[in-house]
């Protein structure tokens, strides 16, 4: 998180270029975070595996102060809104499948490309901004 505040306090709001870049690796961090609390989530609550829900995720740490997990909450963070989507379970009511992606708010402005990841934890990208080609065609964030 003070990276995060730090990265952003020191680019100066004309330079139109950085700023969305920064949003972009931090955005790309935050599916990080998000899938590390996903395994805390399932490693706690066997019986529902991961969770469908985003909100669900922040009980996961027990730092309430720790502001870093609001977009949680929000859903939206530096320029960026999270959704987790393709949740979906087996006969037995497990959650084995998720998808997370992380698109610009206003795209060429907060940032240009969209991220997502699934269970397995690979970030991939899409340059065109688009959750949807992001989780179709996989291109793996280099």
């Amino acid at each position: 998180m003070l990276a995060e505040v730090l990265l952003l306090t020191l680019l100066p709001d004309a330079d139109v270029h950085l700023r969305p870049r920064a949003n972009e690796a931090i955005a790309a961090k935050k599916l990080h975070t998000i899938v590390e609390l996903q395994n805390q989530y399932a490693a706690a609550h066997g019986y529902n595996a991961f969770a469908c829900e985003l909100t669900l995720l922040k009980s996961e740490r027990v730092q309430e102060s720790d502001n870093s997990l609001n977009f949680l909450t929000t859903g939206m963070q530096n320029g960026y809104s999270f959704a987790l989507v393709g949740c979906s379970s087996e006969a037995n009511r497990t959650n084995i499948h998720y998808q997370i992606t992380a698109v610009p708010i206003e795209r060429g402005k907060t940032g240009s490309r969209a991220f997502c990841t699934d269970e397995q934890g690979t970030i991939w990208v899409d340059d065109q901004g688009s959750a949807r080609n992001c989780l179709t065609l996989r291109h793996a964030l280099q």
